[in-house]
């Protein structure tokens, strides 16, 4: 058993794509394959399940998947205290990103960290808000963006983000100054299942009424195709908008309706030095830009 293998369970794991996994660790689809199979075989274990819309932990799995997480989180410790011993100030630091912050406030934080720490090698790893909470939970990244506080996470904000509704161009509600969520759940709705599901289905919980969605997209290029389309309306955050985009139109809740970007650490241990100087740059970075103050 090696370590590269247990990189590539764990990527595997917390992609659930053979592809994806190959492409953040820099490697192949059969290189990653062929790890997966070799460790099974000296295991005498099967630890995926293998299909068509990719791969999936088995029970096994999983507690092997969850001791290689301890395992490698051990390795990075040591090789990160074994550079401070020796003098150096690099290492990695690995940052998990929800879409929309990825796309609209990180590009101007990771520019300026990287600027003020130039031996500190930054990956970034995109996901949904649920994907990037676990992924900081079990040490896949140091430090990530989130939109709900946890007890297992330390939390600072760094931006408050508007819903809108999203609207085929030309339609009744695109004329008004702002349209409620009572008003939406009238027509034909696309779920984005990308991290906002549930603000939105909570935003119609209280409003008394029950969204008529007959789509669940996660891609936001996706949703806003079919929304052109007039297939129905959605509710996506103002940062996940791109500034213009043909045949649709998005117009604010009434009342408005906030969420919340959050930059998140686990809570158990000690951050890392490069996590904290990278959650104090983007607090600072951010506070020019947040699309609400306070």
């Amino acid at each position: 058993m090696t370590f590269g293998q247990l990189r590539v369970l764990r990527a595997v794991a917390r992609t659930g794509n053979m592809t994806r996994a190959a492409e953040e660790l820099g490697t192949t689809q059969s290189a990653v394959s062929h790890a997966l199979g070799s460790l099974e075989r000296e295991l005498g274990l099967v630890l995926f399940v293998r299909g068509s819309g990719g791969v999936t932990l088995t029970a096994a799995g999983r507690t092997v998947s969850r001791r290689a997480d301890l395992i490698l989180r051990q390795l990075e410790a040591l090789d990160k205290e074994a550079a401070a011993a020796r003098g150096e100030t690099g290492g990695r630091l690995r940052v998990g990103a929800i879409p929309s912050a990825n796309a609209r406030l990180l590009p101007r934080i990771l520019r300026a960290f990287e600027a003020a720490h130039e031996r500190v090698r930054l990956t970034v790893i995109e996901g949904s808000d649920a994907e990037v909470a676990e992924w900081l939970r079990t040490g896949a990244v140091d430090v990530g963006t989130v939109t709900a506080e946890a007890p297992d996470l330390v939390t600072v904000p760094l931006a408050r983000d508007r819903l809108l509704a999203v609207l085929p161009a030309g339609h009744p509600l695109g004329v008004r100054a702002a349209t409620t969520i009572a008003e939406l759940s009238r027509y034909p709705f696309i779920m984005s299942t990308g991290g906002c599901e549930p603000l939105i289905t909570e935003l119609a919980r209280r409003a008394g009424v029950r969204l008529r969605c007959h789509y669940e997209v996660r891609d936001t290029t996706s949703i806003l195709a079919m929304v052109a389309e007039h297939l129905g309306v959605s509710v996506m955050p103002e940062l996940s908008l791109p500034p213009e985009h043909a045949g649709v139109c998005a117009v604010p809740l009434e009342p408005e309706e906030l969420r919340t970007i959050l930059l998140g650490v686990p809570a158990e241990g000690e951050p890392l030095p490069a996590a904290t100087a990278f959650a104090e740059l983007a607090v600072r970075e951010s506070a020019a830009t947040r699309r609400v103050p306070g």
